[in-house]
């Protein structure tokens, strides 16, 4: 009876170990995910120069990508090479402010981990600034001060920036779509003139798009080699525990019979 049990708990644990195998990679992505955060952090300590040098020595590595799509696709490879050549033009140029230089180098480094990131991605953490300032938004337009709700709509913009790059390789283009449009709207510069509750609607729609952006996210939190993890090992402990409950079982019927024949 132990011996079963703990054979089928030892079975159980050699498929706790065993994970889902994929393809084999054929790029290090990791290589460039550790290059590209590297180069954040000397732009974060002003050294500006080493941080160039680090994104030109990423360009290189980049180069030798196949482009394929099970190794990246074009309008990914796209995405990335824009934001690379963005964050290089800024970083060494004297007129522009180390905020924006960081602001740039941060939105290379998430596009680079979105596309490294299976789950939990690091443009996911910016929810909080970025439904905050969409929140006070509304307020503004509640409160009627045109001039904040200007002021709050820009910093909302620039920090969907710099996610933008992050979503165009995680979400679907439909989603993306759909947030462009909302944003449209809003820079028309009609939208201040029409009332205040349609305003008010409008971005209601629009925050309820952008909370599926990042839902979106927490759905992909859970990984799926570690569900099967779960279900296969609770399979077992199911069946281990069935076993015994069988065997509990069997023995009352037996004593119930011989307790019968006993009379």
């Amino acid at each position: 009876m132990k011996k079963i049990i703990i054979s089928l708990i030892l079975l159980s644990s050699i498929f706790f170990t065993i994970k889902p195998t994929h393809a084999q990679e054929v790029y290090d992505w990791e290589s460039l995910n550790r290059i590209s955060d590297t180069a954040l952090q000397l732009a974060k300590q002003e050294r500006f120069k080493e941080s160039a040098d680090l994104l030109t020595y990423f360009s290189v590595k980049f180069e030798e990508l196949p482009i394929d799509q099970e190794t990246i696709s074009l309008d990914h490879y796209r995405t990335i090479t824009r934001t690379h050549e963005n964050a290089l033009d800024v970083i060494l140029n004297n007129e522009i402010s180390k905020e924006e230089k960081i602001r740039s180098l941060t939105k290379f480094r998430l596009v680079v981990d979105a596309m490294v990131s299976e789950h939990q991605p690091l443009w996911g953490s910016m929810e909080t600034s970025i439904m905050t300032t969409f929140s006070q938004m509304k307020v503004d337009i509640e409160d009627g001060n045109k001039q904040s709700f200007q002021h709050d709509f820009n910093e909302f913009l620039s920090l969907y920036e710099v996610i933008y790059p992050s979503i165009q390789v995680d979400l679907d283009l439909q989603q993306i779509k759909k947030m462009d449009a909302h944003i449209s709207v809003v820079e028309d510069r009609l939208f201040q003139d029409i009332p205040a509750s349609s305003r008010v609607k409008q971005l209601t729609m629009m925050e309820e798009d952008l909370k599926a952006i990042f839902e979106r996210v927490k759905e992909d939190e859970a990984d799926p080699s570690l569900l099967w993890v779960m279900i296969s090992t609770g399979s077992f402990i199911f069946l281990a525990l069935s076993y015994v409950g069988w065997k509990k079982y069997r023995g009352e019927k037996q004593k119930q019979v011989r307790r019968e024949r006993e009379k």
